[in-house]
């Protein structure tokens, strides 16, 4: 018992450690908005990005989004307009790509074709109960 105890502290100060290490590496990673921007190019593949009006605290930046995170970077980097305009170039030419032509089937053709009832042929015309007497069944009728 006393070593699941033991076990359990350990993991618990682990944790804690890890936690205080990665808050301290991602510095310029975004909290909740940008307070000071980094001049530092950004080498991982871009997501998406803003750009922040400044609201104090929040300074001016763009901020990137990157697979690890986000990023706070100054407006005026020479590096940023770069970066902004390879993503945007990247996002039309992905939606370019993604345009679908168009299908000479509709969805509509393919719902009613797929959801037609049976023909009407193999079913009555109406309710079998107004057209037949009581205790005659089809084989009698089709026989007479």
């Amino acid at each position: 018992m006393e070593s699941c105890v033991s076990m359990l502290k350990s993991a618990l100060v682990v944790i804690v450690l890890v936690a205080a290490v990665q808050s301290g590496v991602s510095a310029d990673k975004l909290a909740s908005c940008c307070k000071k921007v980094n001049n530092q190019e950004i080498t991982e593949p871009i997501l998406g990005y803003l750009v922040q009006q400044p609201n104090p605290p929040c300074v001016r930046a763009v901020i990137f989004q990157t697979k690890s995170g986000f990023y706070c970077s100054q407006l005026t980097a020479p590096w940023v307009r770069r970066k902004v305009v390879a993503f945007e170039e990247a996002k039309a030419r992905a939606a370019a790509l993604a345009v679908v032509p168009p299908s000479p089937v509709s969805l509509l053709s393919i719902i009613t074709s797929t959801a037609s009832p049976a023909s009407s042929s193999s079913l009555p015309s109406s309710p079998s109960t107004s057209e037949m007497p009581a205790g005659e069944t089809f084989s009698e009728r089709d026989s007479a």
